[in-house]
Order: C-alpha cells, then structure tokens, then sequence
C-alpha cells in the first residue's frame, strides 16, 4: 500500500488539488464515519509537516461531531505519517472535508512527496470511539484488499479476528473498517499495542498465525502492515 492520495466553489477547488481518491460516504446517514488519511513528505520538509499535523489534530478533535483524530508517524520511514478520523456521520465528516480538511490538505500539498490517500470506510468491527491511550504505544495499521468474489469471506474472518484480539494481553484497540463502495472489497486493520513487544507475541501467536493464513488465500494483494507512533 502506497500511501498516497461538494457543490460549491470551495469544494471544487478542493476537488483540484486532490482529485483522484476522494470519497463520499454511502453508508447510512447516522452511521459513524471512519477516515485514514496517508501522506508522505518530502524528508526535509517533515518537522514542518509534523507542525502542521499537530495543529491539525488539535483543532479537528474541537470541531462539531469529530469523534477521534489522530495523527501518527511511522517508525520505520519517519517522513511517513498517517490521520486516523472517526465522525458522528456523513454530515459532520463532509462539513469537515468542505472546511478545516480541505485548509489542511492546501498546506500539506506543497511538503508532499506523493498524494495524499485518504479512505473512507464503516466500522466493520469497532467498539465505541476511546482517546487515545497513554503512553509510548505502537499503531499497527494493515490494509488488505480481498478479491471482490471473497468479500464476504473477509469480513467473517475479520470480524472474529478483531473480537478474539482485543482478548490479548497489552491490547488498547482493535479495530477492522470496510471502505466504502465502490471499494467495499478493501479493509484496513486498526491495532494499538502498549508496545512493540506486546505486539510481536500478538503476531506470533498460532491464531494470529492461522488467521493470517486464511486470509491470505482469498488476496489479491499481499496484506500491508505498517507500524505507526504517536506524533508529539
């Protein structure tokens, strides 16, 4: 997974400068809506971008039915970061694209290095939105993308996965999201560990193991983990 990338004159212009990967919710209205946003930037440009996702984070976990926000920096490629949303539903994630998510991605855009990729998804498998845990924990974020004929089969082993994850010791969230159609075969896997350790006897567990395999049988991309920080 690459980390890459209504009507009215400010939503066009926003629709310009991010033009391919946007999405608009179709699930229900009230329905919570679950956005992960990936951007990478240019490696001298990332204490700045870090700057700006700070404020970002702070000003969007103010604004009107924003559930969480979340900014997160990769442990491996630190000019890598990831914004992990949850709104009460369409109408607040879409006054927020239209508003504060748009003068965002205008700021962004110059410190990127590739487009910015946002995904839209509904909670397959999610408790109720928690802050975020204190701490020097590790986001482990997956993305799969299951072979359109599989979907179903995806989404049972999903959901049992994440119930019997959240057993293990040290887990603070586990969360399994469905984009939305026209992408309702792609699902991104949500992990917070209270630290590498714990999430590496997680991985090595025999039903980590055999739920990996299953899984990979009904893929037609390899599953994308990567591990993520919290931005402070």
């Amino acid at each position: 997974m690459k980390p890459v990338g209504l009507l009215t004159a400010t939503m066009l212009v926003a629709c310009c400068i991010f033009p391919a990967r946007a999405q608009a919710p179709t699930s229900a209205a009230n329905a919570p809506v679950y956005v992960i946003g990936y951007l990478d930037v240019v490696v001298p440009a990332k204490a700045q971008a870090m700057a700006l996702l700070k404020q970002f984070r702070k000003g969007c976990a103010r604004e009107d039915g924003n559930l969480r926000c979340e900014a997160v920096q990769r442990m491996e490629q630190q000019n890598e970061f990831a914004i992990l949303e949850v709104w009460r539903d369409q109408k607040a994630y879409q006054a927020h694209v239209a508003g504060p998510g748009m003068l965002m991605r205008a700021r962004l855009k110059p410190l990127l290095a590739s487009p910015y990729d946002e995904r839209v998804h509904t909670a397959l498998s999610a408790q109720a939105p928690q802050p975020t845990p204190p701490g020097r924990v590790v986001y482990a974020i997956g993305h799969l993308d299951a072979n359109p004929a599989q979907t179903a089969n995806a989404v049972d082993l999903l959901t049992r996965m994440t119930a019997a994850g959240r057993k293990d010791r040290g887990n603070n969230r586990l969360e399994a999201l469905q984009q939305l159609a026209p992408l309702s075969n792609h699902f991104t896997v949500v992990e917070i560990w209270g630290n590498k350790r714990l999430l590496e006897v997680h991985q090595a567990a025999p039903p980590t193991i055999r739920f990996r395999e299953r899984l990979q049988a009904i893929l037609d991309a390899p599953y994308d983990e990567r591990l993520y920080k919290i931005l402070d």
